[in-house]
């Protein structure tokens, strides 16, 4: 079965990807820019597989040293080819996305009523000039808009006894 790419429309609520909750931060709600979550590899990583080391991630665009703008690595549409090459040469802006640490900003989506807990936040992730897509081996990509977003783990509870979701 190939996966396939939902669009995410953050009006609707919050969406899910295995363990990942992905909730919309609401207006006035600021993300401290100042601690981010370096990406390992190209790619923003949200949650690390527990059971199948499979990553939660988003895929940054990166051009190895020297590569021509003109040349790409794979093969591509001539569309294609030319928005990766208007990018590039920065005549576009190409979708970007930064991952930041920020417990106050977790606080405050718990105090507006948004969240019930702060302590299952793994990051906040901004999406700027464009949509990018959250990717896992085994789960449906979730394609999200430009805006912020809490990104946090999920929880099973029966009665009194809590565990984590692990994907």
């Amino acid at each position: 079965m190939t996966p396939k790419i939902r669009d995410f429309d953050p009006s609707a609520g919050q969406a899910f990807q295995g363990d990942v909750a992905i909730v919309p931060v609401p207006a006035g709600i600021a993300i401290a820019r100042t601690d981010e979550i370096a990406p390992v590899a190209g790619r923003i990583i949200l949650q690390e597989g527990e059971v199948t080391g499979h990553h939660h991630a988003i895929a940054l665009m990166e051009r190895p040293e020297g590569e021509a703008a003109t040349r790409p690595s794979m093969r591509t549409s001539k569309v294609a080819e030319g928005l990766m090459a208007d990018a590039l040469a920065g005549r576009i802006a190409v979708p970007t996305a930064r991952m930041y640490r920020d417990r106050a900003a977790a606080d405050a989506m718990v105090r507006k009523g948004v969240l019930t807990r702060s302590d299952l936040c793994v990051g906040f992730l901004v999406v700027e000039h464009g949509p990018m897509t959250v990717t896992h081996e085994e789960h449906d990509g979730v394609r999200l808009p430009v805006g912020s977003y809490y990104i946090g783990r999920q929880v099973e509870s029966a009665g009194a006894e809590e565990r984590r979701v692990a994907d």
